[in-house]
């Protein structure tokens, strides 16, 4: 049951993704130094980014970047990867630019890549 819950859950994202011009997904909280809180305006879905480590010693730092490249209200796609726990796991990329933050927080050496 818990991974069809996970399917339905991808899917329903992977739509929203598709149809963002209609509804847009945009950062409502980053809540650590890899998951954020994203809203259309009538749902909210925690997001874990996808193929991020990141060790403690680089929380503080790493959440202040993270705040830094998504604002709150940034506009932004996700392309899922999975989930994990009822968690969605996406790349995330502002619709401002086709930098995927995710690669970008791991060139920056603030995570470890670990797909």
């Amino acid at each position: 049951m818990n991974k069809s819950f996970a399917k339905i859950l991808i899917l329903l994202i992977s739509i929203f993704c598709f149809y963002s011009e209609v509804v847009a997904a945009e950062i409502l909280q980053i809540t650590s130094s890899s998951v954020l809180l994203i809203g259309d305006h009538n749902r909210t879905y925690t997001v874990k980014l996808a193929c991020t480590e990141i060790s403690p010693d680089l929380e503080e730092r790493s959440v202040k970047w993270l705040k830094k490249q998504l604002p709150r209200h940034t506009k932004v796609n996700l392309k899922p990867k999975g989930s994990v726990d009822g968690v969605l796991v996406a790349k995330v990329i502002p619709f401002d630019s086709d930098i995927d933050v995710n690669q970008k927080y791991i060139n920056e050496g603030l995570a470890t890549n670990k797909c």
